[in-house]
């Protein structure tokens, strides 16, 4: 993974600021160029929006924004002594950041503050974007704090998530990285409620677990990331509430997860796994698109897991 340019999303709120330090380290690094990027969205309001005042209202707007965005290039400048391009958009967020994604290599945006019902059932910025621009995504959640020394990667049981745990490693290649897979206990359940002895179910398990680890050395083999420098971990239970309990453990700074786009019924309903994790994860989040071509429902690639407990 080449990072020539890396574009920033900035919000102009008070997280801002940590936003824009993490992007400058990560840039700064790889001796990649930087953008600072404001969307000026016009005001909606009923009464606002064909007023002859929203003219002047955005004009007033882009001015704080450029001299905000200034200030925050005077400090990378001063700090890590990279050159800033300053760059201010009117019109929807989602779009215009999208548009400018085509001229970075990856986007660094702040983290939603959505919970309840408003997580629930409405999308985040970084999902929206991920359907648009085919370009990483670090969602960041956390304060400033140097650079990353724990990431932790969940992967999905098919080897369609190298890219993650390949990004991941070129990215923070002097962080310890933590391989993990949750496994669903469904099969396990059922054989128990049909009275299935119980050690078939645990030799069963056993079988699962060797073959998970197989799974993971074989991921890592793919992703060129040697089997010495990453960590491999296993569970049973819902992959979200895994991923949570193994990163609290870890206390993980990032975690890389691979995201396709969202096409699909599945990536909008609530119980998305990849949703969960993005509103109730605390630190950040690095998202890589699906980099996989199109394909058929008949060349669809089995999901390993299913490969591996096939037996």
């Amino acid at each position: 993974m080449t990072i020539n340019t890396t574009l920033v999303a900035v919000s102009l709120s008070e997280r801002s600021v940590d936003l824009v330090r993490k992007a400058a380290s990560l840039a700064a690094d790889r001796n990649a160029g930087i953008t600072l990027l404001h969307v000026v969205e016009p005001v909606k309001r009923h009464g606002v929006w064909r007023s002859p005042e929203q003219p002047r209202l955005l004009r007033a707007r882009v001015t704080n924004a450029r001299r905000d965005l200034a200030r925050y290039a005077g400090e990378i400048a001063a700090t890590d002594r990279l050159q800033v391009a300053l760059r201010i958009e009117i019109g929807e967020k989602v779009s215009s950041i999208a548009r400018a994604c085509e001229d970075a290599d990856l986007l660094v945006i702040g983290g939603t503050q959505m919970r309840g019902l408003a997580a629930a059932f409405r999308m985040s910025t970084a999902e929206r974007l991920i359907g648009k621009c085919g370009i990483p995504i670090l969602v960041v959640n956390g304060p400033h704090e140097g650079r990353y020394a724990r990431a932790l990667v969940p992967v999905d049981g098919s080897y369609e998530s190298v890219p993650a745990l390949g990004a991941a490693a070129r990215l923070w290649p002097d962080a310890e990285l933590t391989l993990f897979h949750a496994m669903d206990t469904r099969q396990e359940q059922l054989m128990r409620i049909h009275d299935v002895p119980l050690w078939v179910v645990r030799k069963r398990q056993s079988l699962r677990l060797a073959r998970g680890l197989k799974y993971l050395k074989a991921l890592a083999a793919r992703a060129q990331v040697s089997t010495k420098s990453v960590a491999f971990r296993l569970a049973y239970g819902d992959a979200w509430r895994a991923v949570l309990s193994l990163q609290d453990e870890l206390d993980a700074q990032v975690v890389v997860m691979m995201k396709r786009k969202p096409t699909a019924l599945a990536d909008f309903i609530p119980g998305s796994t990849v949703r969960r994790l993005l509103t109730k994860l605390r630190c950040d989040v690095l998202l890589t698109p699906d980099q996989a071509p199109g394909r058929s429902a008949t060349g669809r690639i089995r999901s390993v897991e299913r490969a591996l407990v096939a037996a």
